[in-house]
């Protein structure tokens, strides 16, 4: 049969077991468990049971498996349905199982299965079996241990009886702790009562998967009558009585002082973590609320900062995060001022020390202003006294070297290239575009743009919830899962916390709200309505930012972008409605054009991105 999957959509509301012990020292077990199934959901396909933990040597052996349904009150609604014993094939484990009811014992695993197609909503599942040498019989003292809840088993366990009968010798009677001894091991709640009539009982409310419930009851072995003469030596010369009372009694009081212990230890997290929050929630409140910014309105059509390029203002206005997205505004800002060019569907790169081409005036479009020869970077400019914005120069040397970098010595730059290096210069690819964002990180330092005791605080508070996560994870394993659950969602509030903790300087706040205003003014519609008013020049001037701020589409642009397949050279040449570019030929709609070679460029450079950190991890 096809393998079906199995969820637990079931519960096990009582579990009722009895030991008979025999006097050859096998025992006869009977297990009766009511299951419930979950309203509205199918049944399980199947059930099972796993019968192990008796002493070495000792032999299970199913007799009879049947069903009945059982009403609320666990009483029998019906008759006994018994099941057929069929073999159990290897397969099964993994799901499926026989093509009628049944049930199988896989012997190897130690483990019963019932598979059953239609089962009542609440049933009551009767295993009669024996374990045939259960008994370990020494010098003075008969030994029976019992894992009667294993552990992982597939759902909780909830109001589990498990009774032992003794074989109590006609001449003899039961003395508690004297002659007959019990213990118990799981649970904390689990109670053991040992009675006259030599009935030893072990009581549990409820056995989660994660634990185990086990029975280890001594009683003279004088009472095992009938005990085979092999059985009877096995252990000779042997005492358990003396011995096995005091290693119990210390593992009863080691278990306990360690219960206190991990109350002791989960009680104190809980209240550490509750310091921590209370304390992350102060720091935020000190620090992490921005200050109102000078500027107030909602709506601002310039941009936020002229002397500063649009990859500073990236990063101010994610909180300094990187993103290859910096790189395409600076590169659509290069095109814009003629330090790059685009040509069919390449990026013309100048050589070092040669100065780019330069737009001029063609029809009735306006001019664009020439570039400044610094705008090239100290290496690539043919006159250095015209370098005057010293932070453009480097962020545009940094972005060419990047480019020739990927252009593999080439003056021209296309996508086909980018996948190339990505695929076969992995590594590369990653370290140009890293010293790139490390170039940029030291042109965004000196601007202030974060307020440094709010940086300091935040540090701090997401270090304590990185200490915090880990003591958590630490108490989940030793301690209490359901307090190291509370430390962890705590250390995870605390994180949220901390990530808004710092804040942005006074200036900063003040160019971040110029460019939210911005922002606003894009999308909610004042390009269409005074777009006409700007020129040419500074419609383009806008468009970098527009991409950064995600308001392309708002502006109308970015539909021809979209075709599937399209390249940077196909969607300027929709835009431009031309043949491919000569030098010096100037765009119809310099802020279309740039606002259509913006998603395809960044297209490409994620996706280059993307496979290269692919074949870098796999290398």
């Amino acid at each position: 049969m096809p393998g079906k999957a199995l969820a637990t959509d079931y519960r096990c509301s009582e579990v009722d077991l009895l030991a008979s012990v025999e006097t050859d020292g096998s025992v006869h077990m009977t297990d009766q468990r009511i299951f419930d199934l979950t309203e509205g959901e199918s049944a399980p396909e199947r059930l099972k049971w796993l019968y192990d933990g008796f002493i070495e040597g000792a032999e299970v052996t199913i007799e009879r498996v049947r069903m009945a349904p059982v009403d609320g009150d666990g009483a029998l609604a019906g008759e006994w349905t018994e099941l057929p014993e069929t073999t159990f094939l290897l397969p099964w484990r993994g799901g499926g199982g026989p093509e009628h009811d049944a049930w199988a014992y896989d012997k190897f695993q130690h483990t019963l299965y019932a598979f059953v197609d239609a089962m009542p909503e609440r049933v009551m599942f009767e295993v009669v079996y024996r374990v045939e040498d259960a008994i370990e019989a020494f010098d003075d003292a008969a030994d029976f241990q019992w894992l009667y809840v294993p552990q992982d088993y597939d759902v909780a366990l909830a109001d589990v009886r498990a009774e032992v009968v003794l074989p109590v010798a006609a001449d003899d009677s039961v003395k508690v702790m004297e002659n007959v001894y019990a213990w118990g091991h799981g649970p904390a709640d689990g109670e053991v009562d040992i009675r006259s009539d030599g009935t030893v009982i072990f009581t549990d409310p409820a056995v989660e998967p994660t634990m185990y419930a086990k029975a280890r009851v001594m009683f003279p072995v004088e009472w095992l009558t009938n005990l085979s003469e092999e059985a009877r030596l096995a252990n000779q010369g042997t005492l358990q009585y003396y011995w096995t009372s005091r290693y119990e009694e210390t593992w009863v009081d080691t278990d306990t002082s360690q219960e206190v212990i991990r109350l002791g230890l989960a009680l104190g997290l809980l209240g550490l973590s509750a310091a921590l929050l209370l304390a992350a929630l102060i720091v935020w409140w000190r620090w992490g609320r921005e200050r109102p910014p000078a500027f107030r309105d909602d709506y601002w059509m310039n941009p936020p900062a002229d002397a500063m390029a649009p990859a500073v203002l990236g990063r101010l206005w994610r909180w300094n995060h990187e993103s290859p997205d910096d790189i395409v505004a600076t590169v659509l800002d290069m095109v814009r001022r003629g330090v790059l060019e685009v040509r069919d569907d390449e990026l013309v790169i100048p050589a070092a020390g040669e100065e780019p081409a330069k737009r001029v005036e063609s029809g009735s479009a306006a001019a664009l202003a020439a570039p400044r020869a610094a705008d090239v970077g100290a290496d690539d400019a043919p006159d250095a006294a015209d370098a005057v914005n010293a932070e453009q120069a480097a962020l545009d040397a940094a972005t060419l070297r990047l480019l020739r970098m990927v252009a593999t010595g080439g003056r021209t730059l296309s996508r086909a290239k980018l996948s190339a290096l990505a695929h076969e210069h992995p590594r590369d690819l990653l370290e140009a575009s890293a010293a790139w964002q490390r170039r940029l990180t030291a042109l965004v330092e000196p601007y202030g743009f974060f307020d440094t005791a709010s940086r300091r605080a935040q540090h701090v508070v997401l270090g304590a919830a990185i200490f915090l996560a880990v003591v958590a994870v630490a108490a989940i394993i030793w301690v209490s899962w359901r307090a190291g659950v509370l430390a962890l969602a705590t250390a995870a509030a605390m994180g949220v916390l901390g990530n808004y903790t710092m804040r942005r300087s006074p200036e900063g706040n003040d160019i971040a709200a110029h460019a939210k205003a911005l922002r606003n003014w894009m999308r909610d519609g004042g390009w269409s309505l005074e777009g006409d008013k700007l020129a040419p020049d500074e419609r383009a001037a806008l468009i970098p930012y527009a991409y950064l701020f995600g308001a392309l589409k708002s502006l109308g642009f970015g539909a021809s972008a979209d075709a599937e397949g399209a390249d940077a050279g196909d969607a300027a040449m929709a835009v431009r409605g031309k043949a491919p570019m000569a030098a010096g030929a100037a765009p119809a709609d310099e802020a279309a054009f740039l606002a259509t070679l913006a998603p395809v460029f960044s297209q490409s450079l994620d996706e280059a991105l993307r496979a290269a950190h692919k074949r870098a991890e796999v290398s």
